[in-house]
């Protein structure tokens, strides 16, 4: 329970008394150093919390992502802390497509706003059009965009057992252009859904897939591309399991 209550003690002081420090940089051009500044702000603290849980982190693959474009980031999502995982890792800044729950945390939404995150309401087909048009803009003006197509966490005993992934978040890439970069998390469930509300340390395996570009694919993959990326992730998934059931072996 302990370190549940230094991590709300922490987002508390941070969302309470960082909107000072938000107010400053508000004050600021918009533009890439703004965003840079976000970016250092929010991916420190988090790697805060995580260092409090004791996660231990493994990534591969952040040479994969383009360096000078916009990218569609597509993840497998089981945790709150899939988002806490990639904050502290992404290279640069990305707005998150969320559920508008998430904005209901007083001073989150403020956060999550200069860091281009959009909001959904599932209930509200008309606004999630909205939301996909303004993501399409922005990944266009140069902010890469990160969606869980599932559209909620799973639950499901493996996690190789992902849900269906909606062809709609799939027309960010579609209608700008830009390639969708395969994202596949494992254990980040075991730091809190698995034994809420006490916090657990684990060591999370994250990777990055090769870029996957429309233009390059077959007629029938782009018109199944919600699919054709689900198996990705799936197989980058299966990858992760082997590697951890790998090193958990020569540490017997």
């Amino acid at each position: 329970m302990l370190s549940m209550i230094l991590v709300v003690v922490v987002l508390a002081v941070f969302l309470s008394f960082g909107s000072l420090r938000l107010f400053s940089i508000r004050k600021m051009e918009k533009g890439e150093k703004r965003d840079a500044l976000v970016l250092s702000i929010v991916g420190g603290k988090l790697r805060q919390i995580l260092k409090i849980c004791k996660v231990e982190l493994s990534v591969d693959g952040l040479d994969r992502i383009p360096e000078k474009e916009a990218v569609l980031f597509i993840g497998n999502h089981r945790s709150y802390f899939d988002i806490v995982v990639a904050y502290s890792i992404l290279p640069r800044p990305t707005g998150f497509i969320s559920k508008k729950e998430i904005a209901k945390i007083p001073n989150i939404e403020l956060w999550m706003r200069e860091l281009h995150c959009l909001f959904l309401d599932r209930e509200n087909l008309k606004q999630n059009l909205q939301v996909i048009i303004e993501a399409i803009k922005q990944v266009k003006a140069g902010i890469s965009m990160w969606i869980y197509p599932e559209g909620t966490r799973t639950r499901g005993e493996s996690e190789l057992d992902l849900g269906e992934f909606k062809a709609g978040s799939f027309k960010i890439a579609e209608k700008s252009g830009c390639k969708i970069v395969p994202v596949a998390m494992i254990n980040t469930r075991r730091i809190m859904e698995e034994d809420f509300p006490r916090l657990h340390s684990a060591k999370v395996y994250v990777q990055f897939g090769k870029p996957i570009d429309l233009a390059e694919l077959s007629e029938e993959d782009r018109k199944n591309i919600a699919e054709y990326t689900r198996e990705r992730i799936r197989e980058m998934l299966a990858e992760l399991k082997e590697k951890e059931a790998k090193e958990l072996s020569e540490t017997v």
